[in-house]
């Protein structure tokens, strides 16, 4: 399949479009994700199949690769999509498009600093036109560091591989040497024990493994398909929570604590779409400090109506440091709007200072529950779930993916926005003396061992194809190995790749050379 210079254009644009929306439109809901976005392609480029199966497959990869606090992975948007599109390119060829996903995110990834750099300029015009009561300009800046993004990280790598691909990556994958093609399949088996070996680092199997176990046996032996297993292990997280003694606590407000403040629906409104964007201006000066301003601005100019001095100071006070993840980002939001709404009741010199107090005090443990609780197990389980059904052709796979993301991104937004302001802080110490987050955490461990021991079984694929005659009899090295416990190679895999993980800041890097290593010299020999 070859594409013309306007559909690579066109598809660039719409890849790029797609993969910004961490930081703009989607704000974390990741609808660029392999799973979902790699079926979106193919349908686009009229080859569905391929792009479940690529999509699936590369989700599985990058199930682990989660971007916690300063730790940036490999970018999985770019590797997903690009990676349906060149195994497309090449005919149908879902391993091309499996191989080359993790290189292609690493390169996107390098380009992130890069850009997050640049982004620095925009954001000190942003800062200056705040300082100056320049309002459109500031919000241009805020929108130009989006734009920065997605020219420059996303589309300019993904432009350049789908025009050389789609001129030469058929051609050249029929011309490659037998044993090249036998070891991208091998390294395609093996590439899914990553993602699974992440997913383990990041629940921490210390607790896990007796689940782990019990998953694996399920999956082994009883051919329990993984929506099954998703399914038990989801009541059996519920008995076992219930059971516990100290059980959820009280998270009922007294409305008649509730801030009566000036703000309606018509300012959260604009405050809870505009967060969406609050990432789009990410940069290594401020972190999300623009983004944060200008998600807040429409409530700030209600609360200061006909102060303009008090606007311009909460403008100012606002565009200082702030970091953390996008769905607490609106809870420090809410909270920051009450106090702001007091500080322009009261006149209070030091109410500035309280407010500033307030957002680094919350930032850093919300930032850390955030990451540990919605990207780490939440999203990680439906997209090994989706991920799953995906790779064996199901289209609902995609939208279990979805949907979750979608309620969750939108519910807790707003939730916190307005629960936020009108209880302040009392809703974070109620989310902190509930030990509600606690609760979901143990229960997610249960959940994601259970399903990643099952993937484990399922889709982590090495087959070692050495036979010896004794006599009358046929002896294989993968018979050997299945008559000590069945699936024990994928097992030993995805614990040595976790084992690797814990050892090694850059060992997710180290499993990827590995994956090929083995599988191109396997194929050459013939042992794989």
């Amino acid at each position: 399949m070859e594409l013309s210079i306007i559909q690579t254009l066109l598809l660039s644009l719409f890849i790029s479009f797609m993969a910004v929306e961490t930081y703009w439109w989607g704000g974390a809901i990741y609808i660029a994700r392999p799973v979902f976005a790699g079926p979106l392609i193919g349908l686009i480029m009229g080859d569905l199949k391929t792009g479940l199966l690529v999509g699936g497959s590369v989700e599985m990869m990058f199930l682990g690769g989660l971007a916690m606090g300063a730790y940036s992975p490999p970018n999985a948007y770019i590797g997903g999509m690009v990676g349906t599109a060149m195994a497309i390119l090449s005919g149908g060829n879902m391993e091309v498009g499996i191989a080359l996903a993790y290189p292609i995110g690493v390169l996107v990834q390098m380009l992130n600093y890069l850009v997050t750099q640049i982004n620095i300029i925009w954001v000190t015009k942003a800062e200056k036109a705040v300082e100056q009561d320049k309002r459109k300009e500031f919000e241009f800046y805020h929108y130009m560091s989006i734009i920065t993004r997605m020219l420059i990280q996303f589309f300019l790598p993904t432009f350049i591989a789908l025009l050389i691909g789609s001129t030469s990556l058929e051609s050249f994958y029929n011309n490659i040497p037998l044993w090249v093609n036998g070891g991208l399949k091998v390294a395609a088996g093996i590439l899914p024990a990553i993602g699974m070996a992440s997913i383990i680092s990041t629940l921490g199997i210390r607790k896990g493994w007796p689940y782990f176990l019990v998953g694996f046996v399920l999956a082994t032996y009883l051919g329990m398909d993984i929506m099954s297993i998703a399914l038990l292990s989801l009541g059996l997280a519920v008995i076992i929570i219930m059971q516990n003694k100290e059980g959820v606590g009280d998270l009922r407000f007294d409305k008649n604590d509730a801030n009566k403040g000036c703000l309606t629906n018509k300012e959260f409104k604009k405050v809870f779409f505009r967060s969406f964007t609050s990432m789009g201006s990410f940069n290594y000066k401020g972190y999300n400090n623009i983004g944060y301003v200008y998600s807040i601005e429409p409530a700030l100019r209600k609360i200061y109506e006909g102060n303009e001095n008090g606007y311009h100071e909460a403008m100012v006070r606002n565009c200082e440091f702030f970091n953390c993840h996008p769905y607490f980002s609106n809870l420090i939001m809410g909270a920051s709007l009450a106090l702001e709404e007091e500080n322009a009741k009261n006149h209070d010199d030091n109410g500035g200072v309280a407010i500033t107090s307030t957002k680094a005090a919350l930032m850093g443990p919300l930032a850390g529950i955030g990451d540990s609780v919605f990207q780490g197990t939440y999203r990680t389980i439906f997209s090994a779930i989706g991920a799953s059904l995906t790779i064996q052709g199901n289209i609902a796979g995609p939208f279990i993916y979805l949907i979750p993301q979608l309620i969750l991104a939108y519910g807790t937004r707003w939730f916190f926005l307005k629960y936020a302001y009108e209880y302040g802080v009392t809703l974070v110490a109620k989310l902190q003396s509930s030990n509600l987050f606690d609760r979901f955490v143990e229960g997610a461990n249960i959940v994601g061992m259970m399903v990643i021991a099952a993937m484990t079984s399922s889709f982590v694929s090495i087959n070692l194809t050495p036979v010896w005659e004794f006599g009358s009899k046929t002896v294989s090295l993968q018979g050997v190995f299945d008559a000590i416990l069945p699936n024990l190679l994928p097992l030993l895999c995805v614990l040595f790749f976790y084992k690797l993980m814990t050892k090694n800041k850059k060992g997710i890097y180290i499993c990827l050379i590995l994956a090929f290593v083995v599988g191109f010299v396997g194929a050459y020999f013939g042992f794989m």
